[in-house]
């Protein structure tokens, strides 16, 4: 038995089938894993295994009474203006909570160091 010969178009299709075929499979078992699981020698709170989103829900939250502390600030979820907040409430690494510059909150959580970091809650026009 003679194979007829397979033209460009078909050996080109054929190739990039099973391209395609193996970009899906690295897209659907690598990408998810690399999006869900967390970055080797990551600094986090305490074990490996915890995700971003359950530090995130550990963190300090706007209450009622930052409203009464804290006045003409809201949630910085519900902050609505089309404008960037003058200044933010921020909770420092030490607990304590404190009202500071946007600029200078902004500048503190783009810097390498983590020393400086804090965790903004709240929004003030």
């Amino acid at each position: 038995m003679h194979r007829r010969r397979r033209s460009f178009a078909e050996l080109l299709t054929r190739s990039l089938a099973t391209a395609g075929f193996l970009y899906a499979l690295v897209l659907v078992y690598a990408v998810p894993a690399s999006l869900l699981g967390e970055a080797p020698g990551h600094a986090g709170h305490g074990s490996p295994d915890v995700s971003s989103l359950t530090r995130a829900a550990d963190q300090p939250a706007w209450k009622h009474f930052h409203a009464q502390r804290f006045p003409g600030c809201v949630d910085m979820a519900r902050w609505s203006a089309s404008v960037v907040p003058t200044t933010v409430v921020v909770v420092r690494r030490d607990g304590r909570l404190q009202r500071m510059p946007f600029g200078e909150a902004y500048h503190r959580a783009t810097s390498s160091s983590a020393a400086d970091d804090v965790w903004t809650i709240g929004a003030c026009g």
